[in-house]
């Protein structure tokens, strides 16, 4: 039994999905990036790890993170990570990177944006 229905060119998913108050973006230069953000932005750097920073912005966590270039990355909330992968690889997304609850969990939807999945 699929986890979603056909309706028009759209897929029904089965599943609760809410949008975070985290976006992230990626980039193989963290620390210019955060140098970048906090000098020329001038956004408060709030904490940093050895592969990512997270700025304080308000209403939302700004996190900058070492790797590729994927562009903006927004997050979905979502209570069981494993039934929202397979809903949406039935849907046509395909998984970017996927390390598990906790971690980075990037699916590229079929129009091509990237978002990340976090179990809570």
């Amino acid at each position: 039994m699929n986890s979603f229905s056909r309706c028009e060119n759209y897929y029904l998913i089965d599943m609760s999905y809410r949008i975070s108050e985290n976006i992230n973006i990626e980039t193989p230069n963290l620390e210019e990036a955060v140098r970048f953000y906090s000098e020329v932005i001038g956004l408060r750097l709030a904490e940093m790890g050895n592969d990512w920073a997270r700025f304080d912005t308000g209403k939302v966590n700004f996190f900058i993170s070492r790797g590729r270039t994927l562009g903006p990355v927004t997050e979905f909330l979502v209570e069981d990570l494993e039934k929202a992968r397979a809903s949406l690889l039935e849907a046509g997304c395909t998984v970017i990177r996927w390390e598990g609850k906790g971690k980075p969990c990037y699916v590229r939807d079929p129009f091509g944006f990237v978002f990340n999945l976090w179990e809570v």
